[in-house]
């Protein structure tokens, strides 16, 4: 009998302010988990730990999209102030994740990646993303992409997500770990 990937592991990295990037995250995971092990990881935990990725083949990366990219302080700041104080502070996110990724050539971590973010309803057609902008700092660090970004949409910046966009994360989920299981040599 024949195999394919099947020590193959991965991780979904997000940061989230309102928590609708969280909920993508873990649908995301839940539908990846269908054909592959994976491991769901707070950003903020990622960036204090990188270790924590030292063991996977694939990451998973998203974040809100703030002021069509990825959030800053200034925003994170901002979505604070906006909630009343209800979204709890958040020194670090998704760009700096990015950031602080060592190049794939150093030979430890995940050799693929691939992107999500969520962006309010209203900005379905503005043409730069928390996704894009991860993609290209992570593409230029040596990972390949193993499957295209995708956006999910909320209502609002707190939410909800737009109706079908839960179960369009699960479905993503499945095609992400067929694609790894795909990437795998065959083992018998």
């Amino acid at each position: 009998m024949t195999n394919r990937g099947e020590n193959l592991t991965a991780a979904v990295v997000y940061e989230s302010m309102f928590g609708n990037c969280e909920k993508v995250a873990r649908q995301i995971a839940a539908g990846m988990a269908t054909g592959v092990p994976v491991k769901v990881v707070d950003v903020a935990d990622a960036v204090a730990d990188p270790s924590l990725l030292d063991d996977v083949d694939l990451v998973v990366a998203g974040g809100p999209t703030h002021s069509m990219s990825m959030s800053r302080p200034g925003t994170r700041a901002e979505a604070v102030q906006r909630s009343g104080g209800t979204v709890p502070a958040r020194n670090v996110g998704l760009r700096e994740w990015c950031v602080a990724l060592p190049d794939h050539a150093e030979g430890t971590g995940p050799r693929w990646v691939t992107t999500f973010d969520t962006r309010t309803a209203l900005g379905r057609a503005i043409p730069s993303s928390a996704s894009r902008a991860a993609a290209r700092i992570i593409t230029r660090k040596g990972y390949e992409m193993l499957v295209p970004l995708k956006s999910f949409l909320v209502e609002d910046a707190a939410g909800p997500l737009v109706d079908g966009h839960m179960e369009q994360a699960y479905v993503w989920g499945e095609s992400i770990a067929a694609a790894l299981r795909a990437k795998a040599p065959l083992t018998v």
